[in-house]
């Protein structure tokens, strides 16, 4: 029998995933994802790649009796194609309400850690040109801007690790009927008609848009070709920020406000939010009503406000970028000697080796800030920084004891004699491309 999905077909679907050395599939055991695991096989056997570049993923949310069986169903399959497998269990205390999100987020968080771990180049998900349909009309019920209404890429980031989307061009009854077709077998989660969860509902309603001429393809194609316009002005944002965007060493963010007064709207929103979201330690910027609520702050002569994570500051000819100090209540976080981190999103931190004791790095704040200029004025110096943006910035502190704020340059005397530094600094990645030069 000839198969549903040709090779001529495959080889274009999975073209995204030809750009990563590896790869790792979310497979649950539904009919998308077990369609999946089998067309990424006969792909690496088209283009000739190793089974051993492919992992496959399960995660057990624990939220039905059948899972555990299920992770086994799926990676006894997956040993029959020679991929490794791994079953990842979501424990701990479930959500009463937004289960479904929550067990997403769930899922991305297990399965990028699990990616990092093993050095894996990206995560494949077996999303389709039905949730494609479905996933613009719930957020056409909520009144998306563009990038809302463009819906999933082929290829997305999420924390750091790509996204590949290889089957957003066929439909779940294509791939059923490919599964049926080589005889492969799959679960069938009763969560798919529970009409309590919003996309349930959605699919159903779409058979009266169907019936009125709105058919699944359609949708799923306007959301595509809206992803067309998304790319395009995402890349006159970021051809803007390359220009006009900078950060100091103390992840202080500046653009001139002359060149951002000259943006279009569309334009501008995009610079905002990603200002917004790294110099707010986030890797997500705020909701589009916000990020377009502080535009118009700003166009209409607002100086100051806060937003995601950030105090936003129009003066002498800048608009500001700033670390919000009162909005850093989780912080504080414990480390050992040695220790190398991001901090806050913002911050490459590395732990001076030959310390002890009870050592945690949170935000300088008033307190260190306090201490900072006490000593430094007994030695006759006085504080350069900028305060607001020191405020916000990483400081080692071992119980009530300041041992290093390196944007205020305090040392510790007492661990000065040792000659290391107890905290050096960087900027992370996300900022330090844009790091002004010196």
């Amino acid at each position: 029998m000839p198969r549903i999905i040709g090779d001529t077909a495959l080889l274009s679907a999975f073209t995204p995933l030809e750009a990563f050395p590896s790869a790792a599939l979310a497979v649950s055991g539904g009919p998308d994802s077990m369609a999946l695991m089998y067309l990424a096989a006969r792909w690496a056997a088209l283009k000739g790649r190793e089974r051993t570049c492919i992992a496959v993923l399960t995660a057990d949310h624990g939220l039905r009796p059948e899972s555990a069986a299920e992770a086994e169903f799926v990676a006894g399959e997956a040993r029959k194609l020679g991929f490794a497998h791994a079953t990842l269990a979501w424990t701990g205390e479930k959500p009463k309400a937004g289960i479904q999100a929550a067990a997403r987020e769930a899922r991305y968080r297990l399965m990028a850690a699990y990616c990092r771990q093993h050095g894996i180049a990206c995560l494949v998900t077996a999303h389709t040109e039905d949730d494609q349909a479905e996933t613009f009309l719930m957020r056409l019920r909520r009144g998306s801007g563009l990038d809302g209404l463009a819906a999933m890429a082929p290829v997305s980031e999420r924390g750091g690790l790509p996204i590949v989307r290889p089957l957003l061009g066929l439909s779940k009854a294509r791939l059923t009927a490919h599964l049926r077709s080589l005889g492969v077998p799959f679960v069938i989660d009763p969560s798919n008609s529970n009409t309590s969860f919003e996309r349930v509902r959605l699919r159903h309603a779409m058979k009266a848009l169907a019936a009125a001429g709105i058919a699944r393809p359609a949708l799923a194609l306007s959301a595509s070709r809206l992803g067309r316009g998304r790319e395009a002005l995402s890349a006159i944002a970021a051809e803007f920020l390359e220009r006009h965007f900078r950060v100091t060493s103390l992840a202080q963010g500046q653009i001139g406000l002359e060149a951002f007064g000259e943006l279009a709207p569309e334009i501008a929103l995009r610079v905002l939010s990603r200002a917004l979201a790294p110099i707010g330690g986030r890797e997500e910027p705020p909701r589009l009503t916000k990020v377009e609520r502080l535009l118009e702050e700003l166009r209409t002569g607002k100086r100051e406000a806060a937003l995601g994570g950030c105090l936003v500051i129009a003066a002498a000819g800048v608009l500001g970028f700033y670390r919000e100090p009162g909005r850093m209540s989780q912080a504080r976080q414990p480390c050992q000697p040695g220790s190398t981190f991001i901090w806050d999103g913002r911050f490459a931190l590395t732990i001076a080796p030959d310390l002890s004791g009870d050592l945690f790095v949170a935000p300088l704040g008033a307190q260190g800030w306090a201490i900072c200029r006490k000593v430094l004025k007994e030695q006759g110096k006085s504080l350069q920084a900028n305060r607001l943006a020191a405020l916000a910035s990483p400081a080692l502190w071992q119980g009530q004891r300041l041992l290093s704020g390196p944007a205020a340059g305090f040392c510790d005397a007492n661990h000065g004699a040792t000659g290391s530094v107890p905290l050096r600094l960087q900027l992370a990645p996300c900022l330090s491309h844009f790091l002004i030069s010196t």
